[in-house]
């Protein structure tokens, strides 16, 4: 919600870091530019590297890279992977089959071929949406019916 209202403020686009923070709230590639500019004003201590020798910033945006790839691809060579994750391919790979390990992705490695392929999980609540636009719909449909001019009226006011 932070992110939210952080990133449609007028003042967002005078903020440093706007455009990172655009694209982590819309699951949008973060570029190397971005995280540079961002490492550039973090404290020492901030910097600190995890034991597979990147920062827990890099991390994150990596992590974040394999969730905004997963749902851009439905299937990516590992080579091709690691180039945009700027890393190795065991790298790419070792993260790729964590998030796919702890569900935080859907999808599996295909390691003789090298390549992995993303599924396409339906929330819960996507299906409740669906219900709920369509029970909407049919609502409406029913006072077309009935009540037509009424009912255009009517979303002509709320510009539907």
């Amino acid at each position: 919600a932070v992110v939210s209202t952080q990133s449609t403020g007028e003042r967002s686009q005078n903020f440093l870091f706007s455009a990172m923070l655009n694209n982590t709230q819309l699951g949008h590639l973060i570029t190397h530019d971005q995280v540079s500019l961002f490492e550039k004003e973090l404290e020492e201590h901030q910097l600190e590297k995890l034991p597979n020798e990147m920062s827990i910033l890099e991390a994150a945006v990596m992590e974040h890279n394999v969730l905004a790839i997963s749902h851009i691809y439905m299937s990516i060579r590992l080579e091709n992977l690691a180039y945009l994750l700027r890393v190795s391919r065991p790298q790419a790979e070792k993260v790729v089959g964590k998030m796919i390990t702890e569900q935080r992705i859907s999808g599996y490695i295909d390691q003789i071929d090298g390549v992995v392929f993303f599924e396409s999980v339906s929330q819960p609540w996507d299906e409740h949406i669906d219900v709920v636009c369509n029970k909407v719909n049919n609502v409406i449909d029913v006072l077309l019916h009935h009540e037509p001019s009424f009912t255009k009226e009517r979303l002509e006011a709320y510009k539907c």
